[in-house]
């Protein structure tokens, strides 16, 4: 059996194949032109983004930098500031110290003060005690001799077993009589007062050295005044304000040792713990105050020592 064949296609057949086909080409060609100038695009796209990310990283490397500058030059601004604020927080405090050292050096020459005004009251205590035990009665009125015949004194009858002895040597050579004791020159006492107000007023107006002299001076001019005690006392005082605790202590032992009934006793042991502390010999100042109160339990100095203790 002959094999069909299939009749060839016409001509206008193919013409009509070969318009689409063309037309199929010519669009494909133009897509594939189209794609190639979308990857050009999308190339300069991806450029340009590339230079604003460079450019914003250097924006911000630029910010960053500036708000370091600033952080640093805050910080500095910081420290300025703070250094001032100490500057005036230092001043404050000197001006502190500076009125607590006038308000210091007022309450000690209050402290002198009440010492002096002390010591005059006692002063006169001690004065009309020593007059009160120092004043003798009034020696007796000897009888009126009675005058003999002729006026001539009566004789004198010799004492019994006595017999006609001969009289004493002394009756008898009137060259060899006893010579009388030597008579104390008697003091000025206004010579004596004015020494030792000097020495007061030195110690008052803070001359301490002065002040040692005088009252040193005063117990070699007056050693039977009444006031030596309180001489010694304020000597004490004056070395202690010089900051000679060494030679306070001393001093005030002496007074102690030489006028352990003086009414300044107990203010001078209290004035020996006082410079024991300040040397730091905290020990010896508890058994200084502890002897205060033992053997003076009701001066006043006894309660200041209780006071320091913690004791009442």
């Amino acid at each position: 059996m002959p094999l069909l064949r299939t009749p060839p296609a016409p001509l206008f057949t193919k013409k009509l194949l070969s318009g689409p086909v063309a037309a199929l080409a010519l669009t494909l060609a133009a897509s594939a032109q189209a794609g190639l100038f979308d990857d050009e695009e999308a190339r300069k796209q991806i450029l340009q983004l590339r230079n604003q990310i460079a450019e914003t990283q250097r924006t911000l490397d630029q910010r960053v930098a500036e708000l370091e500058a600033q952080a640093r030059n805050r910080s500095i601004i910081d420290l300025f500031n703070q250094v001032e604020t100490l500057k005036a927080e230092f001043a404050r405090l000197r001006g502190q110290i500076e009125l607590l050292q006038n308000e210091m050096e007022n309450t000690q020459k209050r402290q002198r003060d009440l010492y002096v005004d002390l010591d005059g009251r006692l002063r006169k205590v001690e004065t009309q005690l020593a007059a009160a035990q120092t004043a003798a009665p009034a020696p007796a009125a000897m009888p009126p001799a009675t005058v003999g015949p002729g006026g001539s004194p009566p004789p004198v009858a010799p004492p019994r077993g006595a017999g006609s002895a001969p009289a004493t040597a002394a009756s008898s050579d009137p060259s060899r009589s006893v010579p009388p004791a030597p008579v104390q020159p008697p003091t000025d006492p206004v010579a004596e007062q004015r020494a030792y107000d000097l020495g007061l007023e030195q110690f008052r107006a803070g001359r301490f050295g002065e002040a040692i002299a005088t009252f040193q001076a005063f117990i070699r001019n007056f050693p039977r005044s009444t006031l030596v005690p309180s001489a010694q006392y304020w000597i004490g005082n004056s070395l202690y304000a010089t900051r000679d605790y060494r030679g306070a202590i001393a001093a005030q032992r002496q007074l102690l040792s030489q006028h352990p009934d003086s009414a300044k006793a107990s203010d001078a042991l209290l004035n020996i713990a006082t410079a024991q502390s300040d040397l730091g010999e905290l020990q010896a100042a508890r058994a200084s105050l502890q002897e205060v109160i033992s053997k003076y339990p009701s001066s006043e100095a006894a309660t200041k020592a209780r006071q320091r203790l913690g004791v009442r």
